[in-house]
């Protein structure tokens, strides 16, 4: 039982760190960047307010599988563990993805 409520609260420290990634995207006035060490030029996004909100919205929609794995873990631990490596390692690709759509849409 007890195994669960760990899993839990480690999801629960990944998921508090994306909300933040997130939060801040929001409150930024220059553009949010995806890459680590790289930055958005403001010149060639067109709405800067929309293109972090698109952006926080992205890092928001990656917590959703890691949350309904926290609500599967105390019913089933190999169900929750298996949603979770799968929103992980196929999240990747999609964060990707979707990142350079949101970047395709407001550069100009």
């Amino acid at each position: 039982m007890d195994e669960w409520i760990a899993f839990d609260l480690v999801i629960l420290f990944m998921v508090m760190i994306f909300v933040a990634v997130a939060l801040w995207a929001c409150k930024r006035k220059d553009p949010m960047h995806f890459w680590s060490g790289t930055t958005v030029d403001p010149e060639t996004i067109t709405d800067i307010k929309k293109y972090n909100k698109a952006n926080a919205k992205m890092w928001l929609a990656y917590c959703v599988p890691m949350l309904v794995s926290m609500v599967i873990a105390p019913f089933n631990m190999h169900v929750a563990s298996g949603v979770l490596t799968v929103s992980c390692v196929a999240g990747i690709p999609v964060l990707i993805i979707t990142y350079n759509k949101i970047k395709r849409k407001y550069t100009r």
